[in-house]
């Protein structure tokens, strides 16, 4: 946490805020061909040619994992050269356990082993390391798992990888379901020569991924399920929109009647071999991968796996848009107390008297960790002076808020309920203010894409706030016109928000829990007031302020699509922090009315400010 330096209280200085960048610093990968960035010498996509339409040659394309990675900032390098992927293609479960804590990692699955096992040379897991693992798609392929009892022992052998690297002291552990391997292109290659084969691997696979979900749920392992096979599921279902080839055509003769969603690029040597497009294979004139979702018999083209790479990348940055819900609750509660402001100023400048107010604000700023707030504020109270030097007074605040980051749009409206009192004694002056909010956060629309398809998972909910706002003031002047008065102050603001359930996402739909934030901020500043005549007064007020909260929030979620138990994944991440805080303002009488205009800057995260119309008369 940085305290306020004696330069930034003295010259009142931007100070920056700062907030991490990621959250997490290392990303490890287990598993098999479909997270194999390049342990073999190659990926299991498609090569990206040369640009002639040649893609024989070219590069590997970039698999799912390294866009996680890129988004992240993170690597994907591979074991063999130094890196954090273990993933090898063809690798079963019992490859994947002993890549982690047994025999170590073998290349290729069953040869000799080129690098120890990973909790052998690091026995305990990094706390900031994310780490992605799949497996089980080989068990199938190579007649591992071909029975009720040996499915069951691939799905034990894989959550047990799981487990091991829980025990380490992994954090966050992605586990990726089994896509439904009957709606591979191998699967209905051989499935169009044998029918009923598909069903019965689809039948497997999903065995394989039920006794998976039911082990994992007994682990105790914080585990981030990832549901590969509903993603791939979601996007076969929307092809066309994807710009997939997709159904039949009359055109391919005794392959009319069979799916273009289950064709492949490349048919090449391989045991998982697959119908090629005769458009889009890889032999034709018109060779293009992006046109199909299989680049062989099981893996994906590079554009499916991008899509699945933007996937993964909502899957752990969706709680951080979900994580700016309850700043928007502490701008709901810093609105509130702002809007009694003023009329403290009066009670503080001008003699005792008893005051009916109305105050709107309209206020924007610019959230620490992203995000764009806006509040529009109307509040009516009185106050009433019940003794010299000290008045009391109360007040109700009715506002709209929303909140726009580049993930999602926040909609909220609040009541509020606060008490204020002031005391003048001599040249001292103490004031205070307490306030309650109930919110509605009517509309929590989370953005998101995968690949061309834009989605909004919505939801809403409930919460409340509140505020506790102090400070003491001493007047070095005794003019009746002037006055200057340095002050010490405390702030603290609170917001909660109730758990709710989304929908609309597709396959990236979530129920989240409840969330909490906090403000406790120091003031360090000077009050000014100068009254220009019997009915005009310019005021200025300067702080520099403390922000005493450091922030590392989870919170927990359930995927609502798959049954597995809720997990923790990182939400909210923020320093505490200095910034100046300044109101500039001018009051003008009008018969018994008063009628200020009070603008207010501070320059926490990229600057917030607000201005305000207040309205009082005498009663």
């Amino acid at each position: 946490m940085k305290k306020l330096t004696a330069l930034c209280a003295a010259s009142l200085l931007c100070c920056t805020q700062v907030s991490a960048q990621s959250y997490f610093d290392e990303l490890l990968i287990f598993g098999d061909s479909l997270m194999d960035s390049g342990n073999l010498g190659l990926r299991f996509t498609n090569r990206v040619g040369d640009g002639s339409g040649n893609f024989s040659t070219g590069a590997y394309a970039e698999i799912a994992p390294q866009h996680l990675g890129k988004a992240l900032g993170l690597a994907t390098n591979s074991a063999v050269g130094g890196g954090t992927s273990y993933a090898v293609g063809g690798y079963e479960t019992a490859d994947i356990l002993n890549s982690i804590n047994g025999t170590g990692l073998a290349l290729p699955a069953g040869g000799a082993v080129a690098r120890a096992a990973y909790l052998t040379e690091f026995p305990r897991i990094n706390p900031n390391a994310l780490i992605l693992i799949d497996g089980g798609g080989n068990d199938f392929l190579n007649g591992t798992a071909n029975s009720q009892a040996t499915i069951i022992a691939s799905a034990q052998t894989l959550v047990g990888a799981v487990k091991a690297l829980s025990n380490a002291g992994g954090r966050y552990i992605m586990l990726s379901n089994l896509p439904d391997l009957g709606k591979t292109a191998a699967a209905q290659a051989q499935n169009f020569l044998t029918p009923g084969y598909a069903a019965a691997v689809s039948t497997g696979a999903a065995g394989f991924n039920q006794a998976v979900q039911t082990y994992a749920n007994l682990s105790g392992a914080n585990i981030i399920p990832v549901d590969l096979a509903g993603l791939i599921a979601y996007v076969s279902n929307n092809a066309e929109a994807y710009g997939f080839a997709n159904g039949s055509n009359a055109a391919f003769g005794p392959l009319a009647n069979f799916d273009q969603r289950y064709m492949c690029f490349d048919d090449g040597p391989s045991n998982n071999a697959c119908i090629e497009h005769p458009v889009y294979g890889i032999s034709q004139p018109t060779a293009d991968p992006s046109k199909l979702l299989f680049n062989d018999g099981v893996h994906p083209t590079a554009k499916l796996g991008e899509i699945t790479g933007d996937y993964l990348i909502d899957v752990v940055t969706a709680p951080q848009v979900v994580g700016q819900v309850p700043s928007l609750g502490l701008g709901i509660a810093r609105t509130q107390q702002q809007s009694l402001v003023q009329v403290m100023r009066e009670n503080r400048w001008l003699a005792d008297g008893d005051r009916l107010f109305i105050s709107a604000s309209g206020a924007t700023g610019d959230e620490p960790t992203g995000g764009d707030q806006e509040s529009k504020h109307l509040t009516l109270g009185l106050s009433r002076a019940v003794s010299p030097g000290l008045s009391l007074g109360a007040a109700i605040s009715m506002a709209d808020h929303e909140l726009n980051t580049d993930g999602s749009e926040i909609a909220a409206t609040s009541v509020g309920f606060s008490g204020l009192v002031n005391y003048r004694e001599d040249r001292w002056l103490a004031e205070g203010s307490v306030g309650l909010n109930v919110v509605d956060y009517s509309d929590i629309d989370r953005k998101f894409s995968l690949g061309s398809q834009n989605l909004t998972a919505a939801g809403g909910a409930d919460g409340h706030g509140w505020h506790l706002d102090g400070q003491l003031a001493y007047n070095m002047l005794s003019s009746q016109t002037v006055s200057l008065a340095p002050a010490l102050g405390l702030r603290w603001l609170n917001s909660k928000v109730d758990g709710y359930t989304e929908s609309g996402g597709a396959v990236s739909n979530y129920q989240w829990g409840e969330q909490s934030r906090a403000s406790r901020q120091f003031r360090l500043g000077m009050l000014a007031n100068a009254a220009l005549s019997e009915n005009f007064s310019l005021y200025a007020e300067a702080f520099a302020v403390s922000e005493e909260e450091d922030a590392n929030e989870t919170i927990e979620i359930r995927n609502t699509n798959l049954g597995y138990t809720s997990y923790r994944l990182p939400s909210y991440q923020n320093d505490g922090d200095s910034f100046a805080d300044v109101s500039l303002g001018a009051a003008l009488s009008v018969d018994k009315a008063r009628v200020a205009l009070n603008l207010n800057y501070n320059d926490e995260g990229e600057g917030r400010e607000s201005v305000m119309l207040n309205y009082s008369r005498p009663f």
